[in-house]
């Protein structure tokens, strides 16, 4: 969160803190909300997955009455005319609890988000659509006060409630590891074709090879570890027992080339980030790096950040496009994606 906010703060020195609802939700104040935002969607931050608008405050008595409230004052918002016929929308609600003692609420939020969508898509004709929505109108309720607001999915910077993008598990599931992968592909917006060439460093137990697998790719899976027995003799998959740095030099003198090469290793971000970088040398002149950095707990003498950057220096020393975010099945640790790899003279 500190981290967040101060990437906030330098986009307007004037933000200041209101109130920290959870260790993950900050009420703040900015000079021009509508401007933070649009500026925030043009900009790459990294720790920063959520904004939504506060255009409203809501004094709750946690009676069925808040319903109606909220609603009342909802409509009554100047952007309540972005949700014209036809615009796919949807309410996101949120409750924060903070007193243990305080007592159970009346309507949980789901039906909050059902009663309100339904409303609005009756007064307005706008079509709710939870995944995909264009325009979300968002409920954050504390215990005594509801915070609303309306805006685009793209000024909230993801269209998912609090920037929290979930996955069903599945029964061919290898590792939690596999959220990681799914999100940082729907969040970078990256395609991968079947038939590409691919490089799963770090590779145990495999969850990350199956889904790449699953997409039509042939994977070189490296790792020391041992992969999960489901993909014991599947086809396209080649497992190199050994070290992620003795394999790449392997690949370079033989000449081989990767579409993508992907990275989840347990390493310091700055060691991954020169593997990595060396790592280009086989990567095709499109091809593209998505990488896990793994980042060191804060202490008196280590700044994680500090590492985060040494680490995305290096990359952009060998590569001229680099983003990091952190996502939300991120812990400590966010992804990095690179492109277009800087020839070596």
């Amino acid at each position: 969160m500190q981290a967040a906010l101060t990437e906030l703060k330098q986009l307007d020195t004037q933000l200041t803190i209101e109130e920290e609802l959870t260790d993950s939700i900050t009420l703040c104040r900015a000079t021009n909300v509508h401007a933070l935002q649009q500026r925030v969607t043009k900009e790459h931050l990294v720790f920063v997955r959520h904004l939504a608008p506060v255009q409203r405050i809501v004094y709750l008595t946690n009676t069925e009455q808040d319903v109606g409230e909220i609603a009342t004052e909802i409509v009554t918002l100047p952007t309540f005319s972005q949700l014209e016929r036809g615009t796919h929308f949807a309410v996101q609600t949120r409750f924060v609890q903070t007193d243990k003692n305080f007592g159970e609420r009346p309507y949980s939020s789901g039906r909050l988000n059902q009663g309100l969508a339904e409303a609005f898509a009756e007064e307005t004709g706008a079509i709710e659509d939870i995944k995909k929505p264009q325009v979300i109108v968002s409920v954050l309720c504390t215990m005594y006060q509801g915070y609303v607001g309306i805006s685009t999915a793209e000024e909230n910077l993801s269209a998912w409630p609090g920037g929290a993008r979930h996955f069903a598990q599945t029964e061919e599931q290898i590792s939690r590891a596999e959220f990681k992968l799914l999100e940082a592909l729907e969040y970078f917006n990256l395609l991968l074709d079947a038939g590409e060439h691919v490089l799963d460093l770090g590779a145990a137990p495999g969850g990350w090879s199956r889904l790449l697998l699953e997409k039509g790719m042939s994977v070189v899976a490296v790792d020391p570890a041992n992969l999960d027995p489901r993909l014991s003799g599947r086809k396209d998959l080649e497992h190199y027992r050994g070290y992620a740095e003795d394999y790449i030099e392997e690949a370079i003198r033989t000449r081989q080339k990767f579409d993508v090469i992907v990275n989840d290793m347990r390493m310091d971000a700055r060691e991954a980030a020169r593997g990595l970088a060396y790592a280009s040398r086989c990567l095709k002149s499109d091809g593209l790096v998505l990488s896990v950095f793994k980042l060191p707990h804060a202490t008196v003498n280590i700044n994680p950040l500090l590492t985060l950057k040494d680490a995305l220096n290096i990359m952009g020393k060998a590569y001229g496009v680099v983003q990091a975010h952190q996502l939300f099945h991120n812990r400590q640790e966010v992804t990095v994606v690179a492109a277009q790899p800087i020839p070596k003279r």
